[in-house]
């Protein structure tokens, strides 16, 4: 039976390993670009850890499900996956994995519109990155929280966020590490002028973005990032030229943005999948033609922006495609269908209402499965501990029983006999025991034995072990003393015995014990010291004959 256990182990460490392994291996796919193949990994991974029962494993399983289901644009699964991932790792007790979920889970509730979600998960990621005083946690979390600021429109803050994490990157990592917040700075410039444009009617000033572009065009070209790192320079660039066609087209250089606007969209056709970086192609499409009032053009980009958005549920992009395709309309004087547009946007409002509140539905009900599962958990092992308490307690007693008592001296020996810090037995043996279950009953035997156990425990100190080896035969173990003061303390013990009010329990009873007591000895084992405290007993009660 052991021998089945342990190649089970060994296989159920072997198993772990190579999912790790392939965790790397995925890794390594999502960097290079290759989201799909990244994908089957870490839902390969993810069953297994399941089959292990081992909950880290499948959150950073699922982690890696998140990162490439939000790079491929599957950003309902990304939310899943990232949601579950967050509470695995926050059960296995991982707050550097949970602040890694959140900040994926942030990422997806923003492109989603699960705006409360977002920031809710961002601003936690950033609490927990302090509390582990990381630089480069923080720096990630800090990123998800601008995002997720330009998604709730709250432009001041957003930016003071993506500006300290682009700084602490810069000096904590390089400043290729600060590219990824310094680009998100742009696009919320680009956002912010949009909403305000749409909002308030107020005219496009290009003199910020252009800062913004200035600054990472600075990071990209002094201090490149890895070339292992294709899939993020992909969208990276893509990202650069989506900005640098709108301060073009905000400074009046139309050419100069459709060259960029270009770009972009030559950038997105190269996946294997349709992405968000195609909505953003066409959403620099739409702004070149609004500059140049080209409206048939701009509104054909509107369109085309807004469907391919939702193809890819990035309904924050699609959100910004019905406020252009208003403005659109409204420019040209078509304000019933300028209407028609904000009565579209507000239903698609209350579609991402009811999704969210669904969301937040399956959430709780998973939530109670694992607190269920949990709670199941606590109560086997509660029962484990309870029969493995009563596995080493002798039922008529309440003692300590035999097994108990052996594991303890063993462990005892096996640390070594010193001189200087002794221990010593004492074997305990009711005299006449069996006259005693004749003459009164066994009833009154068992009442006796219970007595004595506690009378033993009352003359032991505290850390000395009292146990009963069977029938009528106590032990104690006194651990850091000798034999002449365990001796001493047995005479103490047996006089206590003697003065017992006996005849309580049955007229005319009388009780005595013979006790033997023993020190350990260099070399001594379980069997030869109790069998010097044995002899030390029969003495007794040789004496007493």
């Amino acid at each position: 039976m052991q021998a089945t256990h342990a190649k089970s182990g060994s296989a159920g460490h072997a198993s772990a390993v190579e999912a790790r392994r392939a965790l790397a291996e995925a890794d390594e796919a999502l960097d290079e670009g290759n989201t799909q193949r990244s994908r089957e990994l870490a839902s390969q991974v993810a069953c297994s850890a399941l089959e292990l029962g081992d909950l880290r494993l499948e959150a950073e399983a699922l982690l890696r499900l998140a990162r490439a289901d939000t790079v491929s644009s599957r950003l309902r699964s990304a939310h899943e996956s990232a949601h579950r991932a967050t509470h695995l790792f926050h059960a296995a007790n991982d707050p550097a994995g949970e602040i890694q979920a959140l900040v994926w889970l942030s990422y997806a509730a923003s492109s989603l519109r699960h705006n409360q979600t977002a920031l809710a998960s961002s601003l936690f990621a950033v609490r927990l990155a302090d509390m582990l005083d990381s630089t480069r946690y923080r720096v990630s979390a800090l990123n998800s929280l601008g995002i997720s600021m330009i998604a709730n429109g709250d432009f001041e803050r957003s930016d003071r966020a993506l500006a300290e994490a682009a700084e602490l990157a810069g000096l904590a990592e390089g400043r290729a590490a600060a590219f990824q917040p310094q680009i998100n700075r742009c696009y919320g410039e680009i956002v912010r002028v949009t909403v305000e444009r749409h909002l308030y009617g107020r005219a496009a000033v290009p003199a910020r973005l252009d800062e913004f572009v200035r600054d990472a065009r600075r990071l990209r070209d002094s201090d490149p990032i890895p070339s292992r790192s294709a899939g993020r320079l992909a969208t990276f660039g893509a990202m650069l030229w989506f900005a640098e066609a709108f301060a073009a087209c905000w400074r009046g250089d139309v050419d100069e943005a459709r060259a960029h606007a270009a770009r972009v969209s030559a950038s997105s056709t190269r996946g294997e999948d349709p992405s968000w970086l195609d909505a953003l192609g066409l959403w620099a499409e739409c702004e070149v033609a609004y500059a140049g009032r080209d409206w048939g053009a701009a509104e054909t980009a509107v369109r085309r922006m807004i469907d391919r958005a939702l193809h890819v549920e990035h309904e924050q992009i699609a959100r910004t495609g019905y406020m252009l395709a208003c403005q659109i309309l409204e420019e040209q004087g078509r304000s019933r269908e300028a209407l028609e547009e904000l009565r579209l946007l507000a239903r698609r409002d209350i579609a991402i209402r009811r999704e969210s509140l669904e969301h937040h539905e399956r959430v709780a009900r998973w939530q109670m499965e694992l607190r269920e599962s949990s709670m199941r958990v606590q109560t086997l092992e509660a029962s484990s501990r309870e029969l493995e308490r009563l596995s080493l307690q002798d039922p008529l007693t309440g003692l300590p029983n035999r097994r108990h008592f052996e594991q303890e001296l063993a462990a005892a020996l096996a640390a070594g006999v010193d001189p200087a810090n002794p221990f010593s037995i004492a074997l305990i043996d009711v005299d006449s025991f069996k006259q005693i279950n004749d003459t009164h009953s066994h009833v009154v035997g068992d009442r006796v034995l219970g007595a004595l156990g506690r009378l033993i425990s009352h003359h032991v100190r505290h850390g000395d072990l009292p146990a009963r080896l069977g029938g009528d035969e106590f032990v104690v173990l006194f651990r850091r003393i000798g034999r002449a003061t365990a001796t001493a303390a047995c005479a103490r013990l047996a006089k206590s015995i003697g003065r017992h009010p006996w005849n309580e329990l049955a007229d005319g009873l009388r009780v005595s014990a013979s006790i033997g007591v023993a020190e350990a000895v260099p070399g001594d084992s379980i069997e030869s010291l109790l069998r010097r405290a044995d002899d030390e007993m029969y003495r007794a009660k040789g004496r007493k004959a």
